[in-house]
């Protein structure tokens, strides 16, 4: 019995090997699996199109205050009162069309320095003094002018002297001429003569006189003259200490300004780090501010853009922002700026979102989800279903007559169903790659297509 089981098992084992042989032999050509897998298909003839994608960059981001600063205290003083806490909303200064500030912002902490104070009533007090001693010299100024007025009166009255005195010495020259010659003409006495002699000398000496005079009061005029300018001067000088006091004195001013912190602008306290009675001081490197204040209206949202795609990113495109901790719909929204350089760190492009937030909704910290639109350069185009990667290479299949030939292409971005075909590489030896025309025709679905396949153009196809 166990002699003809055996014989049975291998006639089992050897039936499917025989009926291969016989098939083998019977000299019948078979057709190649691929060739028998790649029948004829019905495909759909396409051409590049030029089209400019639009790119969609999904990234995330971080929402944060427009400004956010750090009150310092610019004087040293203990801490007298606190006006605010975190959480509270704050009033900035108020300013005019010009943007000149015309009411300070609102205050947050008030500093008592009583040194300083009474260095500023002392500086006031200086400036008094300096007033007081200007006027003391305008004064004196005012008697200088008064004193060269006077003295040019005298050169006047002396002049005039002159004047007087020179016509009679020539009354008496002329009177002594006369004289002399009735003398010579023995018509009046020598007596006569000398008495005429006598009243010429006296009224030369009278010139004489009257010329000294108006030399002194010339003199004189040029000393009062020196004096006023010496007055001037020292008018002048007085003048220019009590602008010294008053900078001075506003220089103090200015320093009490500072023991009283004020809000920048409107926003929110985030952080306080002192007490009432503190001390602090301006160069205490240890503090990290008294204050630190936001803006919240509007808010900044921070995307940072890898480099791949920093390019795309423009001012003014197209951004849509999702909120996930407020829920609802998507908002639109602008680039409003980026910073141009990238982050050495991180290679990524820093963007910057602006939105207003009237309604305070959005805080600074809150996670953003961000979807930039940017627009690619024309170029040619196919649909995505017209290429498959085939290894590491990208490949479509062109159709030349019944057939399709295998192509790799270069290829850039994709968009909604479409994708950038930028050179395919032509047949031959060295490969060669060469530039889209617009004129080649393929497949529009390369999936399950082979190299050389045949294939049949559905009705409307090219």
């Amino acid at each position: 019995m166990r002699s003809e089981i055996i014989p049975a098992f291998f006639i089992r084992i050897l039936a499917p090997f025989s009926l291969a042989l016989l098939i083998g032999c019977s000299g019948k050509p078979g057709k190649p699996a691929q060739e028998a897998a790649a029948g004829p298909s019905s495909v759909t003839a396409i051409s590049p199109q030029r089209k400019s994608l639009r790119r969609v960059v999904e990234q995330p981001g971080t929402i944060r205050p427009y400004e956010q600063t750090v009150l310092f205290a610019k004087v040293p003083g203990y801490v007298a009162r606190i006006h605010g806490d975190i959480g509270d909303r704050i009033k900035g200064p108020k300013r005019d069309a010009r943007g000149q500030e015309i009411e300070p912002g609102q205050i947050l902490a008030e500093l008592s320095d009583p040194e300083l104070v009474e260095e500023a009533r002392q500086k006031a007090s200086l400036v008094l003094q300096a007033e007081a001693e200007a006027a003391q010299a305008r004064k004196a100024l005012a008697a200088a002018l008064a004193n060269v007025k006077a003295v040019e009166a005298t050169v006047l009255e002396a002049e005039a002297g002159m004047t007087r005195a020179q016509a009679n010495h020539d009354r008496w020259a002329s009177e002594a001429r006369r004289v002399t010659e009735l003398v010579k003409n023995k018509v009046i006495d020598v007596q006569t003569r000398d008495e005429t002699d006598n009243q010429f000398r006296a009224a030369e000496a009278a010139r004489n006189e009257a010329r000294a005079r108006v030399a002194s009061a010339q003199a004189m005029v040029m000393k009062s003259r020196a004096d006023q300018e010496n007055v001037e001067a020292s008018v002048r000088s007085a003048e220019a200490r009590v602008e010294v006091a008053r900078a001075e004195a506003r220089r103090l001013q200015a320093l009490l300004g500072y023991t009283r912190i004020h809000a920048p602008y409107d926003g929110v306290i985030v952080r306080r780090t002192v007490n009432t009675g503190e001390l602090v001081a301006a160069s205490d490197s240890e503090r990290k501010g008294i204050f630190t204040v936001v803006r919240d209206d509007p808010v900044r949202v921070v995307v940072e853009v890898p480099e791949g795609d920093a390019g795309l990113v423009e001012n003014q495109g197209e951004v849509s922002l999702t909120i996930q901790a407020l829920g609802g719909s998507p908002i639109p929204a602008k680039v409003s700026r980026t910073s141009w350089s990238l982050e050495p760190a991180s290679r990524t492009l820093r963007t910057e979102i602006d939105l207003p937030n009237k309604e305070r909704r959005l805080r600074p910290g809150m996670y953003v989800y961000a979807r930039l639109t940017g627009h690619l350069p024309e170029t040619w185009v196919v649909p995505t279903s017209a290429l498959v990667k085939q290894g590491d290479a990208w490949v479509c299949f062109l159709i030349e007559g019944d057939r399709v030939v295998r192509t790799p292409v270069q290829v850039g971005r994709s968009d909604a169903g479409l994708i950038q075909v930028l050179k395919r590489e032509q047949p031959g030896t060295p490969i060669t790659w060469v530039p889209w025309t617009g004129k080649e025709v393929l497949a529009e679905k390369a999936l399950g297509l082979v190299d050389g396949q045949s294939v049949q153009i559905l009705a409307g196809g090219k």
